[in-house]
């Protein structure tokens, strides 16, 4: 999980100033994947039908949380959290950390990257 934290920092830091300078909302689209998440480290832990799924799904929505608190520290506005994993609800929705929304259906016409656009000015990508 710090890995991710720490690369994550200096972008955020860069687009928030940016905004800050533009006035303007700082929206950061996160994308998520599970195979790459720290303590992800067998088949087992990536399937629903997985003896550890339960706790992969922790440890996922945890790293997640922590990108977002980053990015809420950085003085993002908006956040949108893509679950791109399998079947696209692997996070545990209710742990999710406000204000953060979650794209999380099925069809996604772009994947793992559905929903980002140029509004955003900061991209985080964890577990790829």
């Amino acid at each position: 999980m710090k890995s991710s934290r720490i690369a994550a920092v200096p972008f955020l830091f860069l687009a928030a100033s940016v905004a800050a300078a533009q006035s303007k909302p700082l929206k950061v689209y996160i994308s998520v994947d599970l195979e790459g998440v720290d303590g992800i480290v067998h088949s087992d832990q990536t399937s629903a039908q997985g003896n550890e799924y339960a706790r992969a799904r922790k440890l996922m929505t945890e790293e997640v949380n922590s990108a977002i608190d980053g990015a809420l520290a950085a003085g993002a506005t908006e956040i949108l959290v893509n679950d791109s994993h399998g079947s696209h609800r692997n996070l545990m929705i209710e742990e999710l950390r406000p204000p953060a929304r979650l794209a999380s259906n099925s069809i996604k016409p772009y994947g793992m990257m559905h929903g980002l656009d140029a509004s955003f000015a900061a991209v985080i990508f964890i577990g790829y």
